[in-house]
């Protein structure tokens, strides 16, 4: 099955590229004229995929995470939206990144860039800046389920990689794969190996809610009612289950399932959402 990664960037290149002297480490990240002094300089960035090639895993935390979950995988049946802020420096890495991937055979789709922040203030002023900060996250969130459902439905198995970027932006990419019910895998500096985060975050649909609510009213159920309810709704019940938002106890002999009640998971939802 073809894959499609949303992968959220953020700037480690740049501050690794600092670290092995490639770049001056005085050098700050909001010094917006700096790096666009870079992205017009060809061998500049030529240097830098070239530092990127070398070892790409050690100085790229995006790569570090996507190279580990794709490894085996052909390159050809996998293609990337790699996204970033509206700055210099972040364009800079994407730049770069983008170049390295496609030379190894990955798909590369245009991004999408975010308010930055440093961008918009540097331009205008704080409260401007703050305002379309706020505003492309809500647009962010909003593009990357248009994206993640559109490419579900052409058959693409889809994943998230929230690994790098401005924490709002990691958390929006996060919040995006669980409500899309996407796998989302991460990598914080400390682990050896990526981990693909439990879907903390589901909304019912359809008839699952017509099981919710009727778990909510009747807070337990138990005996032929609850055959009756797999029996119903076998599908529903099994999404219920694995996002944690219904609490099933089985006979120790039979293991078959024979009481039901809802989560505080659960509860919340219906409560605060679904009322």
């Amino acid at each position: 099955m073809k894959e499609f990664h949303i992968i959220s960037s953020g700037v480690s290149l740049i501050t690794n590229a600092q670290k092995a002297g490639l770049i001056p480490k005085d050098i700050r990240i909001d010094n917006e004229e700096y790096w666009k002094s870079l992205l017009s300089n060809p061998d500049q960035i030529k240097e830098l995929v070239n530092f990127l090639k070398k070892n790409p895993r050690e100085v790229s935390a995006e790569l570090n995470t996507f190279l580990r979950a794709v490894e085996g995988k052909n390159p050809s049946q996998i293609e990337i939206y790699l996204f970033g802020t509206k700055t210099a420096s972040n364009e800079l890495c994407r730049r770069v990144i983008e170049s390295y991937l496609k030379e190894v055979g990955y798909k590369i789709y245009t991004p999408y860039e975010v308010s930055g922040y440093f961008h918009e203030a540097y331009k205008y002023d704080e409260k401007y800046a703050t305002d379309e900060f706020q505003r492309g996250i809500c647009e962010l969130l909003d593009r990357l389920l248009y994206l993640a459902k559109n490419k579900k439905k052409e058959g693409y198995e889809v994943y998230f990689n929230p690994t790098g970027g401005l924490k709002a932006h990691v958390i929006a990419t996060a919040i995006a794969g669980f409500l899309i019910g996407a796998p989302v895998y991460y990598m914080h500096e400390e682990f050896r190996d990526i981990i693909f985060l439990p879907r903390i975050l589901y909304l019912p649909k359809g008839k699952e809610i017509e099981v919710i609510k009727s778990l909510w009213k009747s807070k337990i159920i138990s005996g032929p009612e609850v055959e009756k309810f797999y029996r119903d709704y076998p599908e529903e019940m099994e999404r219920l289950e694995l996002y944690n938002l219904i609490e099933v106890e089985c006979d120790e002999n039979t293991l078959k399932p024979y009481r039901l009640k809802l989560t505080n998971k659960g509860k919340f939802l219906v409560e605060n959402l679904l009322k």
